[in-house]
């Protein structure tokens, strides 16, 4: 039995179901045999295409043209004709790779920014989120392995041999990690650990969930066997396991699973997990790849050629003309002949072929602006944004960035803060055995993008507050957004306030003493006195 029939068996029990719930009839399946497979390669395929190397590129098609796409040639008939794939047979080629997943993934992991992690216990979440090296972690590893590959998870962790006063957590990808779904509601999660002990590779399955009101952590330790099968075995053959118990662990009282999954975009086809920001581009980054290659390769062979008469070549001791060494220039022999007057031709000549290089860059840009349509403006990639832009035009052209940031950030403050909570609750949990919090008011917040300077929003707010179009909460709300604590908001208001009401009561009394009162500065008097008629 292979693990994922074991981890199948694990996720049926918790179910306590006798088969799972889709449907094996539906068409979709027609032409797949083995579905868990298929997602299993598109989780490799996106996570090569996301690393952005072309040798790791070449190296996955290859297995894909040499094994892969004949496990499922139906399902993989049109990855069979992809550029990687096909140039995976030919010796002399230069693939180009763009690194445009990469960047597209990089680029939004740094617009969505660091969070600001602020609750009560601020001192306590701060010493946390140190040890654990938190937003390392979130920024470096959970946001763009979500990005990329659709999924993850969070896994608070006790190690007091690591760390003694503080809990830690680790970061696992969509393909170390399994949701227990039921109701649309993750009722259990299982984290997979790979160790290599005596020449034999083992996987640890740690399973977390909940049972009568209480968080339970378990342990199941499996050994492959040749044929990829595995075989359950003690803990303690692996001896660095030995001090995991085969009950688990219990934490009495927390209705709560210790993990924290991470997901952007739902999956129509995977809907138990996360859909990659990279699903459904793949064919235009092989396209993109192969037009860059192409460009590459008419350079080359556009290089020009020099025919050079032999006899005017140096030679080696063996009598052979030595080619001139230099790179990537093209050198051809010619006879040397008599002319008319019995004069030999020593002439070099060199000739070019005229390339159109224009196609292939209007190629490259047009797939460039394919892949980004949905995810990314180009203007946040620096692309095609003209000299003479004014920043609101730029700003403008930031509208689908901003959409996919927002969409991230809505899910991305619930995941931060949820994770915070457990390890918090985690820190009460060493330090007294006990957890009596088990809810904290934990805000996560991020820097704004695309939105205009302050100075900008300064003067154009501060026309419409003295012209009285909006309150001073809106203004204060405008011009700072989050940046200010609720303390400091109420102050900025009152302070706001205040200032208004001096300018509603100017001192007129040096003016009535020099007979200077207008007709209308004592109507306006008037009116702030609430006087019912003022003689004149």
């Amino acid at each position: 039995m292979t693990l994922r029939d074991k981890l199948r068996q694990s996720i049926l029990k918790f179910l306590k179901l006798d088969k799972l719930g889709e449907n094996p009839n539906s068409d979709r399946f027609t032409f797949i045999g083995d579905p868990e497979d298929i997602i299993k390669r598109k989780l490799q395929e996106f996570k090569v295409w996301y690393y952005g190397n072309s040798d790791e590129l070449l190296n996955f098609y290859t297995a894909m043209e040499t094994y892969g796409n004949y496990k499922e040639p139906i399902y993989n008939r049109n990855k069979q004709n992809y550029f990687w794939g096909l140039s995976a047979d030919e010796c002399k080629v230069k693939r180009v790779h763009s690194g445009m997943p990469k960047a597209i993934i990089e680029t939004l992991t740094n617009i969505v920014g660091m969070p600001n992690i602020t609750c009560e216990q601020q001192e306590t979440l701060d010493f946390i989120i140190k040890k654990t090296k938190l937003t390392n972690i979130i920024n470096q590893k959970q946001l763009p392995m979500t990005l990329a590959l659709g999924w993850g998870c969070f896994k608070p962790i006790i190690d007091k041999q690591v760390c003694k006063d503080s809990p830690l957590v680790e970061w696992y990808n969509a393909d170390d990690v399994e949701f227990v779904v039921k109701h649309d509601v993750i009722i259990g999660v299982l984290f997979m650990d790979y160790y290599y002990y005596q020449d034999k590779d083992y996987v640890l399955v740690e399973t977390r969930r909940v049972v009568n009101g209480d968080s339970r952590i378990e342990y199941k330790l499996y050994r492959y066997e040749k044929d990829n099968s595995v075989v359950e075995v003690e803990l303690d053959t692996i001896p660095d396991l030995a001090d995991l118990s085969k009950d688990g662990l219990v934490i009495k009282g927390l209705d709560k699973i210790l993990a924290v999954p991470s997901v952007f975009f739902y999956d129509m086809n995977n809907k138990n997990y996360g859909r990659s920001i990279l699903d459904g581009k793949i064919d235009l980054f092989d396209d993109l790849d192969q037009d860059l290659s192409q460009a590459s390769q008419t350079s080359r062979v556009s290089t020009p050629v020099e025919y050079y008469p032999v006899d005017l070549l140096e030679r080696d001791k063996f009598g052979r003309a030595r080619t001139p060494q230099i790179y990537n220039r093209q050198f051809i022999a010619s006879n040397s002949y008599p002319n008319g007057d019995g004069e030999l031709n020593g002439d070099i000549r060199t000739t070019q072929p005229n390339v159109n290089f224009n196609q292939y860059n209007e190629k490259v840009l047009s797939d460039i602006n394919l892949i980004l349509t949905g995810i990314l403006s180009p203007a946040t990639l620096g692309l095609n944004i003209a000299k003479d832009d004014t920043a609101l035009s730029q700003r403008e052209k930031e509208k689908v960035s901003v959409m996919t940031r927002n969409n991230i950030l809505d899910r991305q403050q619930v995941i931060i803060a949820d994770l915070c909570e457990q390890l918090l609750m985690l820190k009460e949990f060493m330090e007294t055995g006990t957890i009596s919090i088990k809810e904290y008011d934990i805000g996560v917040k991020f820097s704004e993008f695309a939105n205009p300077s302050f100075e900008d929003k300064a003067n154009l707010l501060s026309q419409m507050f003295g012209s009285g179009t909006i309150s001073p909460e809106m203004y204060v709300d405008k011009l700072y957004g989050d940046s200010l604590s609720e303390e400091e908001r109420e102050k900025e208001i009152s302070y706001l306030v205040e200032q208004q009401q001096k300018d509603d009561n100017i001192d007129l009394s040096e003016f009535e003493n020099e007979g200077t009162i207008t007709e209308d500065s004592n109507i306006e008097r008037a009116e702030q006195e609430n006087i019912d008629e003022l003689e004149y």
